[in-house]
């Protein structure tokens, strides 16, 4: 089944309202960092460009490893039901450590396995140049442990339809790019006071989302 128009709405809302302030915030820095990596490269905005399709790709292929754990979940009705519960509960918590930050969203954020796979990547590809700067370096990017990030994978995570994991993360990855690519020029325009303001929407939007998400997994369980 594919997306449902509300989730379409929801997934597109959260991910282009957060890319001006948690994902400007978070990776705009790495963005820079590639932008003086290059700075001599005659075409600066198409590598940029390749950097972030790469941080997409980066998105779509973990949306792939979810959508096929999300099949196996689908396997079981009771289990699959159980899953929303869980994931619903998961994207409440982590829509409040988001609000709140401190040491809750530290833990969510400091994944081990992400965190040492995202070093890694970046210690190798930060040696290259150019064209295959643009490819490593966004497709490492994608790796960064991220609240927002594990949001959309939970959503992936339920999904029963392959195609559907991968349009959530094709989406959350595509509706970034805008701010991601023109990180520079925004931040001439972009006051902290409006990023702040887009975050708490967003992170709402998302503690809103995990309570329906829940509730359709445990009224679904108990039937």
């Amino acid at each position: 089944m594919i997306l449902l128009n509300i989730d379409f709405f929801i997934i597109f809302s959260i991910a282009f309202l957060s890319s001006f302030g948690h994902c400007y915030a978070m990776c705009g820095g790495f963005t820079l960092a590639f932008m003086r990596l290059n700075s001599s490269y005659k075409n600066l905005f198409f590598l940029t460009l390749l950097y972030q399709l790469s941080r997409i790709l980066a998105y779509i292929f973990l949306g792939i490893l979810c959508g096929i754990f999300g099949n196996i979940l689908a396997i079981n009705a009771k289990i699959q039901s159980f899953s929303f519960f869980i994931i619903g509960i998961f994207m409440v918590i982590l829509g409040c450590a988001l609000i709140f930050r401190g040491s809750l969203l530290a833990f969510f954020e400091k994944n081990i396995v992400l965190h040492s796979l995202f070093k890694f990547l970046m210690q190798k590809s930060m040696k290259f140049k150019g064209f295959k700067s643009a490819l490593i370096l966004g497709f490492s990017n994608g790796f960064v442990p991220c609240g927002l990030v594990y949001f959309f994978l939970a959503d992936s995570l339920k999904r029963e339809n392959i195609l559907e994991s991968i349009l959530i993360m094709f989406v959350f990855g595509i509706s970034t790019l805008p701010a991601m690519l023109f990180f520079v020029k925004l931040s001439q325009f972009l006051s902290e006071f409006l990023r702040t303001i887009f975050n708490y929407i967003t992170y709402i939007i998302i503690i809103i989302y995990g309570i329906r998400v829940s509730y359709i997994g445990f009224i679904t369980f108990i039937k």
